[in-house]
């Protein structure tokens, strides 16, 4: 019985494990001029868990620029 309740459990993570992979950390920048004003939105994709995501949107934060990292699997990067 444990050995049938082991391998229904090594199935089951199998998909699991694909569709972490297909989701990505979409990095979201975005500046600000002296008035407040929104000048510039960029959007890159990177290949991050979600908890290296989110340090990776505060690594980034600084100045006039603000970042967050979110994790999508339809990211979209900026050409």
């Amino acid at each position: 019985m444990l050995k049938k309740v082991v391998l229904a459990v090594g199935l089951t993570a199998i998909p699991s494990i694909a569709l972490a992979q297909q989701q990505q950390c979409q990095l979201e920048c975005t500046w600000v001029n002296g008035k407040g004003e929104k000048t510039k939105v960029t959007r890159s994709c990177h290949a991050l868990n979600a908890s290296d995501c989110t340090n990776l949107g505060r690594a980034e934060t600084g100045g006039n620029k603000t970042c967050q990292g979110n994790i999508t699997s339809n990211c979209v990067q900026d050409r």
